[in-house]
């Protein structure tokens, strides 16, 4: 185990219970197509050990229950109920303005997802962007760009930078919201993190507050950052993104540790602080 914890983030999560986990997928559990080692055995530990678990993910180009078979078949045993990523969150923003539709810049997969809200060659109150690697050119692009100068809004599943693909770092879907951002003039509304608002979702969904859940990722901007943002404790792991890179800042993470293997001591070590710091005061004395 590697990094430390900062003494602010130790006093704010030394007596807070905890009751739920939001891990990261890429990077965290899974990395090119395969489990991370410990990463079967940790998620078989957390649910022994009572923690509720949302799997926040940004994966933009597929559906929650391809993502749920995808995961179940590598040997991670999950739930579709606990697969949080931002198809859920855009789903549930739209299914809250029936007579509104968008135009899609989608994978086919997630087009056939959201085809009730498909503007076609109609008016396009919005323009949805997620994954973009299958885009034929330019004019894809173009014609999202038409649809924002005729007065749609622009909607991003997410809007990270790049990700690690099996054969390398690869454009995110980030890097096309900001070229829509920029031609356009206007800030797109992101559903997946680092955003405040999916973080609380995935909070409510589960019955906790942030101080009551434990982020774990891979990512010092969308992971740590957003739960920063949302005023919940965050670990982050070196076997995606953050590497052997540090952080800017203690109050970025609470911890960074190898990886997902590590997160059973971590827990253990905190419960023990809990109760050592409950004992104490209870009897009026501060635990060393």
């Amino acid at each position: 185990m590697t990094g430390r914890e900062t003494p602010q983030a130790a006093s704010r999560g030394a007596l807070t219970p905890l009751r739920a986990v939001l891990l990261d997928v890429d990077g965290t559990l899974m990395s090119r197509g395969q489990p991370i080692p410990g990463a079967v055995s940790t998620l078989r530990w957390l649910r022994e050990w009572g923690l509720r678990m949302r799997l926040l993910t940004n994966i933009d180009s597929r559906t929650p229950e391809t993502v749920c078979r995808e995961l179940s078949a590598a040997g991670l045993e999950v739930e579709i109920a606990e697969i949080f990523t931002p198809v859920v969150a855009a789903l549930r923003f739209l299914e809250q303005r029936p007579g509104e539709r968008c135009h899609l810049l989608l994978s086919a997969e997630l087009a056939a997802r959201f085809a009730a809200h498909d503007a076609g060659e109609g008016r396009a109150d919005h323009v949805l962007v997620g994954d973009c690697r299958e885009l034929a050119g330019f004019a894809p692009l173009d014609a999202a760009f038409r649809r924002l100068m005729d007065g749609a809004g622009l909607l991003a599943l997410q809007r990270g930078r790049w990700w690690q693909a099996q054969d390398g770092p690869s454009l995110d879907t980030g890097a096309f919201v900001a070229l829509l951002e920029y031609a356009s003039g206007q800030t797109a509304r992101t559903f997946g993190k680092p955003s405040v608002d999916f973080f609380e979702m995935a909070l409510a969904d589960l019955g906790c507050t942030a101080a009551e859940a434990l982020v774990v990722g891979d990512d010092p901007e969308n992971d740590a950052g957003g739960a920063r943002a949302v005023g919940a404790p965050c670990v982050l792991v070196r076997t995606g993104k953050l590497g052997t890179r540090g952080v800017e800042g203690d109050q970025m993470a609470v911890m960074v540790i190898d990886s997902i293997a590590a997160l059973p001591a971590l827990l253990e070590a905190r419960r023990h602080r809990r109760t050592t710091a409950t004992r104490g005061l209870r009897t009026g004395r501060h635990p060393s």
